[in-house]
């Protein structure tokens, strides 16, 4: 077990560990860190029966997203600007750090979701220190670490729902329209099902499940509950197929006279 001191970065950078291979995913592939230039950004190699391969993560700071760039063994582009979160951490009683990384996004060689994880230790070493106010340059010497990736035969979506109209009398109703979209080929329509959902309660003509037709949208209605007051943020989730991956989006619907 790792001693851990100072917890440089929040759980945000946990997010993505949630997510689970779709249906029928593929072997992940396994690579090593080889050097970091920051706290965040270290540059891992993969060696496969296809040639080699090369991921780098970078960040614009702490608590915020940053991107991976990623080329997988046998692959002729790079897929760039995966999205990646990473958690920092200082190991009990030394220099040296514990990343954990995760990533997301789509491999543009073949337009499947792919995902993983990075989770390394380096030790960072100050130089040129004056001890009177002057700063360091800092190397990063690498101790050891991972990346894992993960593969689906999913292509990533985008769900997004429109209402009419964007606000109502609590006695009232609105109908609303959620979209998904293939964003890797727009002639790809998803199938499946979406779970609805209302922070302020109400119900749904469709009883909060709609099944998307040959166009990848559906339509329902909602009401808001008698109480309701302001608005309530109606959402809806896209649990995904083996072929499309799973997405969620909201909208916000204004209430009158429940006040």
């Amino acid at each position: 077990m790792r001693g851990v001191t100072i917890g440089l970065v929040g759980t945000v950078g946990l997010l993505l560990l949630a997510i689970l291979p779709a249906p029928g995913a593929a072997t992940p592939l396994n690579g090593v860190i080889t050097t970091c230039s920051s706290n965040w950004s270290c540059h891992f190699v993969f060696n496969g029966s296809t040639g080699k391969g090369w991921a780098n993560g970078s960040s614009s700071g702490y608590l915020y997203p940053g991107t991976m760039s990623l080329r997988l063994p046998g692959e002729a582009k790079t897929s760039a600007n995966l999205t990646y979160w990473t958690y920092i951490q200082r190991l009990n009683g030394t220099y040296t750090y514990w990343t954990i990384g995760n990533f997301f996004g789509t491999d543009v060689n073949t337009g499947k979701v792919v995902y993983g994880t990075t989770d390394s230790n380096y030790t960072i070493t100050c130089h040129g220190h004056s001890g009177h106010g002057g700063g360091c340059t800092y190397t990063y010497t690498v101790d050891n670490g991972t990346i894992v990736v993960r593969f689906t035969k999913a292509e990533q979506t985008s769900t997004t729902i429109s209402c009419t109209p964007t606000s109502i009398d609590v006695a009232g109703k609105t109908t609303c329209k959620a979209t998904v979209k293939d964003l890797w080929n727009g002639t790809h329509y998803p199938t499946g099902k979406l779970h609805l959902t209302s922070s302020g309660g109400g119900s749904f003509s469709n009883k909060g499940t709609c099944t998307l037709g040959s166009t990848g949208n559906c339509t329902f209605t909602w009401h808001p509950s008698d109480n309701s007051c302001g608005s309530s943020t109606l959402a809806a989730t896209y649990g995904g197929t083996t072929y499309f991956y799973k997405s969620s989006g909201s909208t916000l619907e204004g209430i009158t006279g429940g006040c």
